[in-house]
């Protein structure tokens, strides 16, 4: 039977690739549109989770993402954390988006120190850390990017402020600023958009336990564990899960359609020999197991032509967009995989039936 199979792609050369690409196309949209998601929020949490922190502390009601412009919290709260049993260190951080290059990012203002004491120490590469006023700090990734340098000038909230350091990217934001230049600039004085909290304990147990007590004793602010927060984004983000079910059933629609479409065309065509193999004592089970093994095998190729795509955009975007994160998981891989080859056999069942059905004196007389 798949001596027949092989021939029968070989026979059709230009239709059997057509399809295997448009299968190809369907698998990789569903992998590069959902890798780039899931890497991008799960970069963002590994670099908060990174910070040292393990606890979050916002407004209540805020949303569970992270606050990216404005302020509505004060800094006087820090005395207050800090004396919550279970809380050894707080700091307050005033977070604002900017563009660079036509690219938006989130600028962190912070006081160095009071980073350090959460766990959000800097790894400064090349410069040094600020010591004057107009200075930041930036990532390694954002350099490497823009291709900046220690000393360059980057234009920053009206104003053009020095480059003093490069820091390893990965923790945190990419752009660091003193959070007293910040508040200056944006007119916030006194004020940040969250606290990053330091526990005692070193368990997840500790740190819900310290969360709870920090939102009864402060009832105006909300807490989040971090080790939790890449899951709360997923959910918190509206419409995510309803944008990776689309895409899903587009893959799955394409690979029905392609081969649907494919596999009736071909069996029109092959009707004659159809009914030769049914006159030499081909049975119809035999028929239908043939069409649909043929759409395996276009769909196992279409598969891997896919999983090529993927790797090869990933390594354009490596090059043309560094910032960019995408996550290949082997389970998104073989989910991908069944939904192709799913979508595949389900699009050959009606023309396989059809193929079944043919009645071996007509088919020799078709023409």
């Amino acid at each position: 039977m798949m001596t027949l199979v092989w021939a029968n792609l070989r026979h059709r050369k230009t239709r059997s690739l057509l399809c295997i690409i448009a299968v190809g196309i369907g698998i990789a949209l569903l992998l590069v549109l959902t890798g780039l998601c899931r890497g991008m929020i799960g970069e963002s949490a590994q670099r908060l989770r990174n910070t040292g922190a393990n606890i979050i502390v916002q407004p209540r009601g805020a949303s569970e993402l992270i606050a990216f412009r404005g302020s509505s919290l004060p800094v006087r709260y820090v005395p207050e954390l800090e004396r919550i049993p279970g809380v050894s260190a707080a700091c307050p951080v005033l977070t604002w988006t900017t563009t660079i290059e036509k690219v938006i990012y989130v600028i962190y203002g912070v006081d160095l120190k009071s980073y350090e004491s959460v766990g959000g120490k800097l790894q400064i590469v090349s410069g040094r850390t600020w010591s004057r006023e107009g200075e930041i700090l930036i990532d390694t990734r954002l350099a490497d990017a823009n291709q900046y340098h220690v000393g360059d000038q980057i234009p920053l909230l009206g104003s053009n402020y020095t480059v003093a350091g490069i820091f390893k990217s990965g923790v945190g934001a990419r752009v660091y600023i003193p959070i007293q230049t910040l508040q200056s600039s944006l007119h916030l004085e006194g004020m940040c958009s969250l606290f990053f909290v330091k526990i005692r304990g070193a368990g997840a147990g500790d740190a819900k336990t310290t969360a709870k007590e920090i939102e009864t004793r402060l009832p105006a602010l909300r807490a989040l564990v971090l080790d939790q927060y890449e899951e709360m984004m997923l959910n918190e983000i509206t419409g995510l899960h309803e944008f990776f079910g689309a895409i899903t059933t587009t893959a799955l629609v394409i690979s029905f359609l392609v081969i649907l479409l494919t596999m009736y065309t071909t069996i029109i065509e092959r009707t004659r020999e159809i009914g030769i193999l049914r006159s030499l004592g081909a049975t119809r089970g035999s028929v239908l197991r043939m069409v649909v093994a043929e759409s395996v095998l276009l769909c196992s190729l279409g598969v891997a032509a896919g999983i090529a795509f993927t790797l090869l955009t990933r390594l354009w975007l490596a090059h043309a967009h560094p910032l960019l994160t995408m996550t290949m998981a082997p389970m998104g891989f073989l989910r991908a995989a069944l939904l192709g080859v799913g979508g595949g056999v389900l699009g050959a069942l009606y023309p396989g039936f059809r193929a079944a059905r043919v009645d071996p004196v007509e088919a020799l007389i078709y023409e």
